[in-house]
Protein backbone atom coordinates (compact mmCIF):
# COMPACT_ATOMS: atom_id res chain seq x y z
CA UNK A 1 0.00 0.00 0.00
CA UNK A 2 3.05 2.64 1.04
CA UNK A 3 4.73 2.10 -1.60
CA UNK A 4 1.93 2.27 -4.39
CA UNK A 5 1.03 5.85 -2.62
CA UNK A 6 4.50 6.71 -2.64
CA UNK A 7 5.06 5.90 -6.74
CA UNK A 8 1.41 8.22 -7.06
CA UNK A 9 3.09 11.25 -5.14
CA UNK A 10 6.54 10.70 -7.01
CA UNK A 11 4.89 11.29 -10.19
CA UNK A 12 2.97 14.16 -8.57
CA UNK A 13 5.78 15.90 -7.02
CA UNK A 14 7.65 15.86 -10.49
CA UNK A 15 4.32 16.55 -12.27
CA UNK A 16 4.26 20.00 -10.03
CA UNK A 17 7.92 20.85 -11.03
CA UNK A 18 7.02 21.20 -14.70
CA UNK A 19 3.92 22.38 -13.98
CA UNK A 20 5.45 25.17 -12.03
CA UNK A 21 7.74 25.90 -14.59
CA UNK A 22 4.92 26.37 -17.35
CA UNK A 23 3.33 30.55 -18.26
CA UNK A 24 0.36 28.95 -19.66
CA UNK A 25 -3.01 29.03 -17.85
CA UNK A 26 -2.69 25.46 -15.47
CA UNK A 27 -3.41 26.82 -12.16
CA UNK A 28 -6.18 23.59 -12.06
CA UNK A 29 -3.45 20.90 -12.85
CA UNK A 30 -1.33 22.42 -10.16
CA UNK A 31 -3.81 22.74 -8.08
CA UNK A 32 -5.14 19.38 -8.52
CA UNK A 33 -1.77 17.87 -8.30
CA UNK A 34 -1.14 19.26 -5.07
CA UNK A 35 -4.33 18.17 -3.56
CA UNK A 36 -2.81 14.50 -4.53
CA UNK A 37 0.33 15.05 -2.52
CA UNK A 38 -1.65 16.32 0.43
CA UNK A 39 -4.16 13.40 0.41
CA UNK A 40 -0.83 11.10 -0.01
CA UNK A 41 1.02 12.43 2.70
CA UNK A 42 -1.94 12.28 5.52
CA UNK A 43 -2.39 8.86 4.36
CA UNK A 44 0.86 8.17 4.53
CA UNK A 45 1.19 9.27 8.05
CA UNK A 46 -2.21 8.05 9.29
CA UNK A 47 -3.32 5.51 7.01
CA UNK A 48 -4.13 2.36 10.06
CA UNK A 49 -6.52 0.08 7.97
CA UNK A 50 -6.86 -0.89 4.44
CA UNK A 51 -10.30 0.85 4.66
CA UNK A 52 -8.84 4.25 5.36
CA UNK A 53 -6.00 3.49 2.33
CA UNK A 54 -8.66 2.09 0.25
CA UNK A 55 -10.74 5.75 0.54
CA UNK A 56 -7.71 7.33 -0.48
CA UNK A 57 -7.01 5.41 -3.42
CA UNK A 58 -10.73 6.32 -4.50
CA UNK A 59 -9.92 10.16 -4.03
CA UNK A 60 -7.03 9.78 -5.86
CA UNK A 61 -8.83 8.01 -8.48
CA UNK A 62 -11.20 10.83 -8.54
CA UNK A 63 -8.93 13.83 -9.11
CA UNK A 64 -7.26 11.83 -11.87
CA UNK A 65 -10.38 11.10 -13.54
CA UNK A 66 -10.65 14.91 -13.63
CA UNK A 67 -7.32 16.47 -14.65
CA UNK A 68 -7.19 13.57 -16.90
CA UNK A 69 -9.86 14.82 -19.36
CA UNK A 70 -9.51 14.99 -23.81
CA UNK A 71 -8.72 18.54 -24.77
CA UNK A 72 -7.91 20.76 -21.52
CA UNK A 73 -6.86 18.30 -19.24
CA UNK A 74 -3.37 16.16 -18.26
CA UNK A 75 -4.22 13.72 -21.28
CA UNK A 76 -3.61 16.61 -23.76
CA UNK A 77 -1.37 18.96 -22.00
CA UNK A 78 2.47 18.84 -23.41
CA UNK A 79 5.41 21.63 -22.47
CA UNK A 80 6.26 24.11 -24.73
CA UNK A 81 9.40 26.10 -25.83
CA UNK A 82 11.49 27.11 -27.79
CA UNK A 83 14.60 25.18 -27.24
CA UNK A 84 13.80 21.83 -28.64
CA UNK A 85 16.10 19.79 -27.00
CA UNK A 86 15.06 21.09 -23.68
CA UNK A 87 11.19 20.29 -24.93
CA UNK A 88 12.20 16.59 -25.91
CA UNK A 89 13.18 16.12 -22.38
CA UNK A 90 10.65 17.83 -20.46
CA UNK A 91 7.76 16.28 -23.01
CA UNK A 92 9.84 12.86 -22.14
CA UNK A 93 9.25 13.11 -18.31
CA UNK A 94 5.75 14.56 -18.77
CA UNK A 95 5.09 10.98 -20.43
CA UNK A 96 6.47 8.86 -18.16
CA UNK A 97 4.46 10.76 -15.07
CA UNK A 98 1.17 10.05 -17.50
CA UNK A 99 1.90 6.68 -17.71
CA UNK A 100 2.42 6.19 -13.80
CA UNK A 101 -0.95 7.76 -13.10
CA UNK A 102 -2.70 5.75 -15.82
CA UNK A 103 -1.01 2.81 -15.07
CA UNK A 104 -2.07 3.43 -11.26
CA UNK A 105 -5.35 4.11 -12.03
CA UNK A 106 -6.12 2.50 -14.75
CA UNK A 107 -8.42 0.03 -13.09
CA UNK A 108 -10.45 2.34 -11.31
CA UNK A 109 -11.35 4.61 -14.90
Amino acid sequence: MEQTLLVIKDAYVRLVKILTKEKNDIEYLLRKAKASIELIEICLLDCESAEQYRKTMMELSSIYREIDKPRVGLSDYFFWDDDYDKRIVVNNELDGIKDILLKEFKRDI
